[in-house]
């Protein structure tokens, strides 16, 4: 349990960090590319020394892949009409206790009931926290990025467990919607693609798609070990970075209620750990 949890939180930390890059980014279209494709296209000839997936999780891929797409232009157009201290806590909100009944339901991977209440902790704090912003416009967006999250969460997680080794499947599953995206986003930028690249910057561009590569191959390898509604708990502590990020960073307000709700979501991981113990 405790490797679950390290891993998770490290995981946490890189998935804030690459929506931080994104939410600056003029283009967040373009920077979204760049967190959801260049990592596994930069990483794809890996698979030729590692080998590729197996036969078996090539429907998950495929499924996931389609979700990934649709996550990212979902998430792209949320961070486009709210503040990232809005779009985040309530896209990843909403996620967590999906994730667990789903889990449940399709997966017979219950939690315990301590579990349960840990999770609905965390998402009572991250809703709170996206609610007491004040610009609740992109709200629908925001909402429908988080069915998106526990769509994908669900399918990876029967992928994984199915006998593929999270590495490669996550390398795999990152270039073949990063090809995807590829396509709908030059479709939509055509000529304007190679300028809002540069005013990105390819060094934020690859780091962004390594963190975000990086963070989901962490979640893949603690959902091996430990119950999917658990982890998908626990790895929005990034909501919790992410908000201290958009205050210290983007100057985004904080504010009492705002710190209440960080704290609700603080109380709520650590019912997760202690429920992990038992």
């Amino acid at each position: 349990m405790a490797s679950a949890t390290a891993l998770v939180l490290g995981s946490a930390l890189l998935h804030a960090a690459w929506n931080l890059v994104v939410k600056r980014s003029g283009d967040q279209l373009v920077a979204m590319w760049g967190a959801n494709a260049l990592g596994g296209l930069v990483l794809a000839p890996l698979l030729l020394v590692i080998g590729g997936p197996a036969g078996e999780a090539f429907p998950y891929l495929a499924g996931s892949a389609l979700v990934h797409v649709a996550y990212s232009l979902l998430l792209t157009k949320a961070y486009a009409t709210t503040d990232l201290s809005v779009a985040y806590p309530v896209a990843r909100g909403i996620s967590p206790l999906l994730t667990a009944g789903g889990g449940a339901l399709l997966l017979d991977d219950p939690l315990s009931r301590v579990g349960y209440a840990g999770v609905a902790l965390v998402t009572v704090g991250l809703i709170g926290l996206g609610l007491t912003a004040g610009r609740h416009r992109g709200l629908g967006w925001a909402v429908a990025t988080g069915v998106a999250v526990t769509s994908y969460t669900l399918i990876d997680a029967a992928g994984v467990r199915a006998g593929e080794e999270s590495l490669r499947y996550v390398i795999a599953l990152m270039a073949t919607s990063g090809a995807l995206l590829t396509v709908v986003v030059y479709a939509a930028r055509k000529r304007r693609l190679a300028a809002a690249v540069r005013g990105t910057g390819w060094p934020k561009l690859i780091g962004a798609g390594l963190a975000s590569l990086g963070a989901y191959a962490l979640v893949l390898a603690a959902v091996r070990l430990t119950s999917v509604g658990h982890v998908a708990g626990l790895r929005e502590a990034s909501v919790v970075f992410g908000a201290i990020g958009g205050w210290l960073i983007l100057r985004e307000p904080l504010g009492a209620r705002r710190t209440a709700g960080a704290s609700v979501v603080a109380a709520g991981l650590i019912v997760l750990v202690v429920s992990g113990l038992g």
